[in-house]
């Protein structure tokens, strides 16, 4: 056998399986040259270290995984224990029973158990992996080793819920700040496992630096034990006059005391002063959880996102959190979903020419009209001059993004040739279309490129250059409209009326592809 080598050992979240992890430590210590009682001081550890996970990390659940990764060379023995439970923060050690719980670190970091894993190894290091979960490092020297003093007995203290619930009025609301990550990170968690779409709330770091640049801005509850039990917040990417709304989560525990109305007239006062036109928001249609939240806030639906997104659901089936009722039925793997946009004005907006295509003035004008918007309808006009277009792929989601900014006398055959690129050389399932309805020649390219395969999506206010745009997709992937869910009854007669739009243009596309063949 080779001196250096690694092994690994994956079971599933039960008490009842810590012995085949006891077994699985003691038979690699024995290869890896340690005296027995040393080997079996070992095994206790991983036992001490495996429970802590189980009801730590885990919070009592059942599903998931722990995997046990042994590594033996011959300088030491590492064993590395990983799961896809509550995050931590990675450069925080491991607390010691002795810790009051209202520190700070007892409500990160697991603690029973610890005081006596560090007497069995000779480092001990905690690796948070963001999306990817947890890992606990055990590291045992192998050069002159020798017999571990006896074990002292254990006094087990009674343990506490990781989450506990405040009293109606307990909770402090207050900013996000430098140094919350880790427990907005715990909070994310505990309501959407890692499925959440904007994975740097699983990245401490990453959501400070964006705090410190002012490109988020959020408010969370904080109930009285300090553990922050609820979010609400808005993105600012390019720092401009719009504003993402950020996701509203509150802690499943903690729901039903009214945080999400105090979180959001909080979060209001602060929005205000950043001197905004309006607000946006892009929600999931597995579930209607984030719809919700954007139609409390004022919200309304301008544009459905036929599988715009793409779903990454390999880690549920290591984690499903209790209040997540879709995750339920979801399959490992990537899966495309369909988004709803949404938008609100944070001032009166006034009076709104645009120049839209007259089948869809109709929808339009009831899109609008939510918005308070004073709609006026121009009539078209052809181009004059040059234009300007601007094409993106995105590998991650598969999504490609043709934005005309302004239209010109070649707009539609570079349209074409990008939708022809976009799918045909770089494998683009969906293709999102952005036409300007300040310009008059937005009606000639929308029925044009309706011939093409794309329809009609919706408007995005305030994204244009010079006003609003209005989107049209072509899908290159199968749709199932049974996994769309929709909360508002306007969200649902938008999608009725988009999917009627992309099957009256299939229907002409397959018209026109027999009559080639003929």
């Amino acid at each position: 056998m080779s001196s250096s080598f690694q092994t690994e050992l994956s079971l599933p979240v039960d008490a009842r399986m810590l012995r085949l992890a006891q077994d699985y430590v003691r038979g690699l210590a024995q290869l890896a040259g340690l005296p027995e009682d040393q080997a079996e001081s070992l095994a206790l550890a991983v036992w001490e270290a495996c429970e802590d996970s189980i009801e730590h990390a885990f919070e009592g659940e059942d599903s998931g995984t722990l995997k046990l990764v042994g590594e033996v060379t011959p300088a030491a023995l590492t064993l590395s224990l990983h799961d896809q439970g509550l995050p931590f923060y990675q450069t925080r050690e491991p607390v010691t029973p002795g810790s009051g719980p209202e520190s700070p670190d007892s409500a990160c970091l697991p603690c029973r158990g610890l005081a006596s894993i560090h007497q069995c190894v000779d480092e001990v290091r905690w690796i948070y992996h963001g999306v990817e979960g947890n890992e606990l490092r055990l590291t045992k020297d192998l050069a002159g080793v020798c017999r571990l003093p006896d074990r002292e007995p254990e006094t087990t203290s009674p343990r506490t819920e990781a989450v506990l619930a405040a009293a109606p009025g307990g909770y402090t609301i207050r900013l996000l700040r430098p140094g919350d990550g880790i427990h907005l990170a715990r909070l994310m968690y505990r309501v959407y496992g890692y499925s959440y779409t904007n994975e740097d709330f699983y990245y401490p770091d990453r959501l400070d630096h964006d705090l410190d640049a002012g490109r988020h801005v959020g408010v969370v509850a904080v109930a009285g034990n300090g553990e922050i039990v609820g979010h609400a917040g808005v993105e600012r990417p390019d720092l401009g006059p719009l504003a993402e709304l950020g996701q509203l989560a509150v802690a499943p525990v903690h729901r039903g005391q009214g945080l999400r109305k105090l979180m959001g007239d909080r979060l209001q006062e602060e929005i205000k002063k950043l001197g905004l036109v309006g607000l946006f928001a892009e929600a999931v249609t597995i579930h209607t959880i984030s719809q919700e939240g954007s139609d409390s806030r004022g919200l309304h639906p301008t544009g459905i996102k036929l599988l715009d997104w793409q779903a990454h659901f390999k880690t549920l089936q290591h984690r499903r959190p209790r209040s997540s009722r879709w995750e339920r039925e979801a399959e490992p793997g990537l899966q495309r979903e369909t988004m709803v946009f949404y938008f609100k004005y944070l001032a009166p907006p006034g009076r709104k020419a645009i120049c839209a295509p007259s089948r869809h003035r109709g929808m339009l004008g009831k899109i609008y009209k939510n918005l308070e918007v004073d709609l006026q309808f121009l009539e078209p006009s052809g181009p004059t001059g040059p234009g300007e277009l601007k094409v993106h792929y995105d590998q991650a989601t598969g999504v490609g993004i043709i934005q005309v900014n302004r239209i010109g006398i070649g707009t539609l055959p570079e349209i074409y040739q990008a939708r022809r690129d976009l799918c045909d050389m770089v494998g683009a399932k969906v293709v999102g279309l952005y036409l300007p309805l300040a310009q008059g020649g937005t009606p000639y390219l929308c029925e044009a490129v309706e011939a093409d395969g794309f329809f009609f999506s919706g408007v995005q206010p305030h994204f244009a250059p010079d006003g609003d745009f209005l989107r049209l997709q072509y899908l290159h992937a199968e749709l199932d409209p049974a996994r769309i869910h929709l909360s508002s009854p306007f969200a649902k007669e938008l999608l009725t009326y988009v999917l009627q739009e992309k099957e009256a243009f299939s229907g002409q596309l397959s018209a026109i592809s027999k009559n080639k063949e003929l």
